[in-house]
């Protein structure tokens, strides 16, 4: 059945304004990076006429059926829409319509009653996923809001390289999201014989058309994932994306097997976007042996150009060398100095857990936030969104780093001790864990 019920858990409730505790906010040392993309915006694409400018390439693809639902396919362009060309070596390339001639003849999408009306929106000029960025996710996020009234899902179809970024900032982006917003793409261009995206890009239309999904997602393969925790895992598999610390919200097989219990609650308030994004931060991935005086030369020349977040991708539960106290104060000077500095993981799966090891106390001395489970893409976009949103002082972004905002973390509730916990520490998570919300 392609019918879908859910039993929505509580979540966090994102204030529309926050009072700021002081004058200092995140944004107000310099004005925003400008993020513009190489595309333009869409605009409205619900009605037959918006459809007939000669220089846009949108189609509606007609139902025999009775029209239940709407679907608006969004396409910037990736490996689905590619073929090699002669130009470049052979080497694959976005082709312009190339979509929009495919799906003319997707009897898929017209002859089943229980598909919906689809219209279709290809960007110019298509772009690789290694282009995109946030002037890309904004201009998106726009579009999506031009139309959100006038369809039942969306449906964004890109490359796979930055995917997972782009359905983490769109999850931040879209605020009160009460439809399905999926990405897909391919690993296999939809133009070869044998591919990945004729696949995709009907059951993420299918998915798109759902009564009770409301937030971003991935489905790739076989999977519908959460678009806030998934991560690119593979470069050469078809099953290319995953999200280690949360189940599949949906698998296929000859069913669709729902994790109904995972789906996010519907939204108590109007639906907005909020696009800004302040990505003056940088990411530091640290290995054994690291040179202090490198790093701290890095995080010195980037406090001249306003930096404000910092993201350090840490040993195991958040650790660096315990002999290391001149890094560990070059982080607290930055904090001093108004930086956000968020400990993650460099592991796959698991949480960032500050105050289970010594070296961890160290740095939550100096002023370091846990992202706990969250991926490095949700960390990195969501950062970027709290410190665009302009009415958030550094300590406001600091303590909403840590608060689930669309489902993009774990509360700490719900996150098991570590290795050689405390009875202690063991028994106020058990106690946690049966508490009933």
């Amino acid at each position: 059945s392609r019918r879908f019920s859910s039993k929505p858990l509580l979540a966090y409730s994102e204030p529309d304004d926050v009072s700021n505790s002081d004058d200092t906010t995140a944004s107000s040392a310099a004005p925003l990076p400008v993020h513009t993309s190489v595309s333009r915006d869409a605009g409205p694409l619900f009605k037959q006429e918006c459809c007939e400018d000669g220089d846009s390439l949108c189609t509606v693809i007609p139902h025999r059926g009775q029209i239940r639902k709407r679907v608006l396919i969004l396409c910037t362009g990736g490996t689905l829409t590619m073929s090699a060309d002669p130009a470049k070596g052979n080497s694959l390339a976005p082709v312009q319509g190339a979509l929009t001639e495919y799906l003319a003849g997707m009897r898929e999408l017209t002859d089943d009653p229980e598909m919906p009306e689809v219209i279709s929106h290809e960007y110019k000029p298509l772009i690789d996923s290694s282009d995109m960025g946030p002037g890309d996710w904004a201009m998106l996020a726009r579009d999506i809001h031009t139309n959100y009234y006038h369809f039942d899902g969306f449906v964004i179809l890109m490359g796979t390289d930055t995917m997972a970024y782009a359905a983490s900032a769109l999850s931040f982006m879209l605020q009160n999201l009460g439809k399905p917003v999926v990405f897909t793409g391919s690993q296999i261009p939809l133009r070869e014989p044998y591919n990945d995206a004729r696949k995709n890009l009907i059951m993420a239309t299918i998915f798109a058309s759902s009564d009770t999904v409301s937030e971003v997602c991935i489905f790739f393969h076989d999977r519908l994932l959460r678009g806030c925790r998934a991560t690119k895992v593979n470069t050469s598999k078809l099953k290319a994306f995953d999200t280690p610390n949360l189940p599949p919200l949906a698998e296929i097989g000859i069913n669709i097997e729902e994790n109904e219990h995972l789906f996010r609650a519907p939204p108590r308030g109007s639906f907005r976007i909020n696009p800004s994004m302040d990505t003056r931060m940088i990411t530091l991935r640290l290995v054994p042996g690291f040179d202090d005086a490198s790093i701290k030369a890095i995080i010195d020349a980037a406090r001249q150009t306003h930096l404000k977040g910092l993201i350090l991708q840490l040993y195991g539960t958040g650790n660096l060398p315990s002999i290391k106290d001149d890094f560990v104060q070059c982080l607290r000077d930055a904090t001093d100095s108004g930086i956000v500095v968020v400990a993650t993981t460099q592991c796959q799966s698991g949480s960032v857990i500050l105050g289970h090891y010594a070296t961890g106390q160290k740095l939550i001395g100096a002023g370091v936030v846990s992202a706990s489970d969250m991926t490095i893409e949700a960390t990195t976009t969501k950062l970027a969104y709290l410190l665009g949103r302009q009415d958030l002082s550094i300590d406001e972004v600091r303590d909403l780093i840590t608060v689930d905002l669309r489902g993009e973390i774990t509360p700490e509730s719900d996150i098991s001790p570590p290795p050689l916990a405390s009875a202690y520490q063991k028994a106020i998570a058990k106690k946690n864990r049966s508490r009933v919300y």
